[in-house]
């Protein structure tokens, strides 16, 4: 959970809840963390550009789940 700390900060319990509910969301998770274990890259990586476009993807599929706040997290257990 550190790699979401930074862009998730007032997220995590959330964050949490959802991974341990809906195994589409935990699966986007894992793959989060797993790109942000290769952060960062030197700017002359190639595949550097895939990465970050790659976690932007990922950051904005997460942010999805958590929002707006009002209905997200009732609704993520009956339509995921």
């Amino acid at each position: 959970m550190n790699s979401f700390k930074h862009n998730f900060g007032d997220h995590l319990d959330q964050i949490c809840r959802l991974r341990s509910k809906d195994s589409a969301f935990a699966e986007i998770c894992r793959d989060y963390e797993t790109l942000m274990e290769l952060m960062p890259l030197d700017a002359d990586d190639p595949t550097s550009e895939d990465v970050n476009e790659s976690l932007a993807g990922l950051e904005q599929e997460i942010r999805s789940y958590l929002g707006p706040p009002d209905n997200r997290t009732s609704d993520a257990s009956s339509t995921r």
